[in-house]
C-alpha cells in the first residue's frame, strides 16, 4: 500500500503546530508546572495507546509511557508537585476513543495515533527537550532509531489517514485547554515564533 501520511495529514500537523501551547513548549521558557500537567496528560494517553495497539515485539522500544513517568517524578522531586487531581476534558475524550477503537478491533487506528505521537518524539523530541524542564527520557530512545523508523513504516498505510488526524485533533485539543486563562499566569508572555522543530512524524510519511 502506498503511504502518503504526512502529505494527508499536513494541514492537521500545522493547525496543531500554532496553536499558543505548542509555541510555548518549544519556546524555553514554558512553566515547570504547565510542563508537568502536560506531562500528566501524555501519560494517560500513552500508557493506554500502548497497553491497547499490538505491534511486533521488536518494536517495542519505542513505548514511552514508563519514560514519561520517570519525567513526571523527577519534576515531582525536584519542584514538590503532587498529583494532579484535574485533567483536561480532551484526555478522557481520547483514551475513550482509543477504547473505541480497541473494541471495534481497529488496530490501524490505534497504530494510526502511535504514528502520529511515537514518530511525533522520535523527530521533535531532541527540540523539545533541550526547551523543556528536566532530563526528558521520554525523548530518549534505545537502539537504532533508523530501523525502527522503517520497521514501523511497514505497518502503514494511506487508510489510516481519518485516524492519524483524529489524534492531531486530539493534540490540538489538549494544547488549546492548557492555554486556557487558568493557566496563563503560570507561563505568561508573548507566543513564541513556531520552528520546524516541532515533530511531525516523518518527511517520507
Amino acid at each position: 500500500m502506498t503511504n502518503k501520511l504526512k502529505q494527508l495529514t499536513w494541514a492537521h500537523h500545522q493547525a496543531a503546530e500554532r496553536r499558543r501551547f505548542a509555541k510555548q513548549l518549544i519556546s524555553g521558557g514554558i512553566d515547570p508546572f504547565v510542563y508537568y500537567k502536560f506531562l500528566n496528560c501524555q501519560y494517560l494517553v500513552y500508557e493506554v495507546l500502548e497497553s491497547l495497539v499490538i505491534i511486533p515485539p521488536n518494536l517495542t522500544t519505542i513505548y514511552r509511557a514508563p519514560r514519561i513517568m520517570q519525567d513526571i517524578e523527577e519534576l515531582g522531586e525536584i519542584y514538590g508537585y503532587d498529583d494532579i487531581d484535574h485533567y483536561p476534558e480532551s484526555v478522557a475524550r481520547c483514551i475513550n476513543h482509543m477504547h473505541a477503537l480497541y473494541e471495534a478491533d481497529d488496530n490501524d487506528g490505534l497504530l494510526a495515533h502511535m504514528y502520529v505521537r511515537h514518530f511525533g518524539e522520535l523527530h521533535g523530541g531532541q527540540i523539545i527537550k533541550a526547551k523543556t524542564p528536566g532530563k526528558g527520557v521520554m525523548y530518549e530512545f534505545e537502539g537504532d532509531t533508523k530501523v525502527m523508523i522503517e520497521q514501523f513504516r511497514k505497518l502503514l498505510h494511506d487508510g489510516m489517514e481519518t485516524e492519524a488526524k483524529n489524534c492531531f485533533d486530539f493534540a490540538s485539543e489538549l494544547f488549546d485547554e492548557l492555554s486556557k486563562p487558568t493557566f496563563d499566569d503560570l507561563y505568561g508572555g508573548e507566543d513564541a515564533n513556531p520552528s520546524d522543530g516541532f515533530g511531525h512524524p516523518s518527511d517520507n510519511n
